[in-house]
């Protein structure tokens, strides 16, 4: 038995000997866990097969993004969930890399037409100096809704002018708020040529639909054709704010 008594004396001694109880000890630090991110299987599939319809509708090269779409859906069909969502995520960058290119293009010619338009109003140039903008730093689909409005609207815009007694073609676009020019009458004449027989077919309460934004070239022809010309040229300035 004295094997146990010692034993038990020795146990009874390292208790005593100062070290803490385990209901004292300090807890241990478990590791932070970070929650795993679902996989969305398909997702990005989806969104790179939509840019790609969308690139491919605008007619811009799509060969790379459809390549990589193509190595995508196939690794999908394997169970390679990680590697089709990288290639889906490649192949949606791309196309929107290309539909940008495009959208630049378009919106370069927009601002090409926008820019033989007279007569821009204050917020016209305003939005013009955004489309340049847009245009400036690369943003292909913002500076095309941007022109493509401002030329779409420039181009439908319109004066309606009701004739009062004693008006000419001249003396209406003489006005002021009109061409303050006379010699643009043509402008008028050939706006409303299924109203009007002749240049002094006019009837007093008729309405005559103005162009508001004539382009260069139609200027110069009016000009041309009521003998405005001069110098047989005329420079055309920058776009300026009407005042």
């Amino acid at each position: 038995m004295l094997p146990v008594v010692v034993a038990a004396a020795w146990l009874g001694g390292c208790a005593a000997s100062g070290t803490p109880a385990a209901s004292a000890q300090m807890a241990p630090v478990l590791p932070t866990v970070v929650p795993v991110q679902p996989v969305q299987v398909g997702a990005a599939l989806s969104s790179a097969q939509r840019a790609v319809r969308e690139a491919e509708a605008r007619n811009a090269d799509v060969d790379d993004a459809r390549s990589l779409l193509e190595r995508g859906e196939a690794a999908m069909r394997l169970g390679q969930v990680l590697r089709a969502n990288r290639l889906a995520r490649a192949a949606q960058a791309q196309a929107e890399a290309a539909l940008n290119l495009c959208f630049i293009a378009l919106a370069r010619a927009e601002r090409e037409a926008v820019g033989v338009r007279t007569i821009l109003g204050e917020a016209q140039a305003g939005e013009l100096r955004q489309a340049d903008a847009a245009l400036a730093n690369g943003e292909g689909r913002r500076a095309y809704d941007l022109l493509a409005y401002l030329n779409q609207s420039a181009r439908l815009a319109q004066i309606v002018y009701r004739v009062t007694r004693g008006d000419t073609l001249w003396g209406i676009a003489a006005r002021p708020e009109i061409y303050d020019n006379g010699f643009l009458w043509p402008l008028i004449y050939r706006a409303n040529s299924d109203r009007l027989s002749s240049p002094s077919a006019l009837r007093t309460g008729m309405d005559l639909d103005i162009p508001k934004h004539p382009t260069v070239d139609a200027t110069y022809e009016a000009l041309r054709e009521s003998g405005g010309l001069r110098a047989g040229e005329v420079r055309v300035g920058p776009i300026r704010a009407q005042e």
